[in-house]
């Protein structure tokens, strides 16, 4: 059967990868057939393929080789940038992230929200104005009311594994990441590795991220130090984020020998159902504020003593601010006495699936229908020497982790790989997670195949345009 092909990259699997299912399960519906994998992976992939929609994550100049590749190859390239969603400057961001070379070869620019990145885009990019597309994020769209049975079973199972909780959900990548051994920290990398001008503004946001988070691990340490004496019947999870020193935090627990204060050690699963299933979510300026809002549950902001340019003002929006441990406890001995505020916000215009009617899913699929000169396939391949080809690859990839372990290699690339994409591509597990979120999408007929290791194809023999 002849079908058109979207093509869907995906980064951090912690992300990114359900709601990018989702939208490939919903596509299957619309006579699609997608393919789904790891970015390297894809890339080495789509020598082999038949064009078709290229959905990108981001499109830095990291990624010019890649997408002239695809671009001569008859593409469509659909892209936004998935730290957009929570900027603190959003001219700021957009210039250092998106204003490049890449940028006017998409046939599509994804804009999360009204009153954030959409006007900067369209003043911005003026030969763009018709191929802009205000969305939302898939990410957050999976957080609403009518997808929230996909976190069920997951949610049972943290709530199994940790009983009633508060949760501490850490953002101090800026001062406790891991890095490379010539970087020296986030600013001095920025001011390398992008070639930005130490004077410039970015670099002023920049140093003062560092500040604030420098500040708030302060007041959160005395918080955490004097968590049991304040709560004694409460308990409290800490999972560090994915990109910080899993180490520190470790070192510390292990140093207090708390009995109430737990450590998250699974840095690779999504943090959704840990969120869903706490009772209080407490973190600082992070993007899981807005991941607790979406779904509907009570959150504070911990922000440094000192207010900054650096602070993200929807985030503050969305949740109870709070600027020292005292504050903290206070606002935490508030919500169990039913004396905490219940945020609410009906115009929230940085994130335009915000709304209930929305769906950000839908908004997306109506523009792929409409690209003109998108051809049907009746094979995502060219020829017939990628079984052959698929083979290579999979011994290649084999052996990479065969050596790698022989050689005891520690280097950040593979440190980055398994953070970032972990055991959910491995072939059973992502096809059982395929499954799950199909018994909620329900598509006839699904069929699921491994075409190299970390990528997969998503197809359906259902022809739903005849229905």
């Amino acid at each position: 059967m002849q079908k058109k092909i979207i093509f869907l990259t995906i980064e951090s699997v912690k992300r990114e990868l359900n709601s990018k299912i989702l939208l490939a399960l919903k596509a299957l519906k619309r006579n699609y057939r997608v393919v789904i994998g790891q970015k390297g992976a894809l890339r080495e992939l789509i020598k082999d393929t038949n064009p078709g929609i290229m959905m990108l994550k981001s499109f830095g100049p990291g990624n010019t080789a890649h997408i002239n590749f695809i671009k001569k190859r008859n593409y469509k390239i659909v892209s936004g940038d998935e730290e957009l969603i929570t900027a603190m400057d959003f001219e700021d961001k957009i210039e250092w992230r998106m204003n490049n070379e890449n940028v006017e070869k998409l046939d599509l620019l994804l804009a999360v929200g009204e009153t954030s990145d959409y006007p900067v885009m369209q003043h911005k990019f003026h030969s763009l104005l018709n191929k802009v597309l205000l969305c939302g994020n898939i990410r957050l769209e999976l957080l609403k009311k009518k997808y929230r049975p996909l976190l069920e079973k997951d949610s049972q199972l943290m709530k199994q594994k940790f009983g009633d909780y508060i949760l501490l959900l850490t953002a101090f990548a800026k001062i406790n990441k891991t890095r490379e051994n010539f970087q020296i920290d986030f600013v001095y990398n920025r001011i390398v590795e992008g070639n930005v001008d130490p004077e410039s503004y970015h670099i002023h946001l920049a140093n003062e991220q560092v500040k604030m988070q420098r500040d708030i691990l302060l007041q959160t340490l005395k918080f955490i130090n004097n968590f049991e004496k304040n709560f004694p019947n409460k308990k409290l999870v800490i999972s560090p984020h994915q990109n910080e020193k899993f180490n520190f935090w470790q070192n510390y627990i292990n140093k207090r020998k708390f009995k109430n204060i737990i450590i998250n050690t699974d840095m690779h699963s999504s943090s959704y159902p840990l969120i869903n299933s706490a009772e209080l979510l407490i973190s600082f300026n992070s993007t899981s504020l807005l991941e607790a809002f979406f779904l509907e549950k009570k959150t504070i902001n911990l922000l440094g003593k000192k207010e900054r340019e650096s602070e993200i003002d929807v985030l503050k929006k969305v949740s109870k601010v709070v600027r020292s441990s005292d504050e903290l406890c206070e606002e935490i001995s508030n919500f169990y006495n039913n004396k905490h505020k219940i945020t609410e916000n009906n115009q929230l215009k940085e994130v335009r699936n915000f709304d209930q009617k929305f769906d950000s899913f839908e908004i997306i699929l109506n523009n792929f229908d409409n690209f003109k000169d998108l051809k049907f396939f009746n094979s995502i391949y060219k020829n017939n020497y990628y079984l052959f080809l698929n083979k290579l690859r999979t011994l290649k990839n084999s052996f990479k982790k065969i050596l790698s372990k022989l050689l005891k290699k520690n280097s950040m690339i593979f440190r980055f790989h398994n953070e970032k994409i972990g055991t959910r591509l491995r072939k059973d597990n992502f096809i059982k997670n395929v499954k799950f979120i199909n018994s909620f999408e329900k598509v006839n007929k699904l069929k699921i195949k491994q075409l190299a290791p970390e990528v997969f194809l998503l197809d359906s023999q259902h022809n739903y345009h005849n229905k």
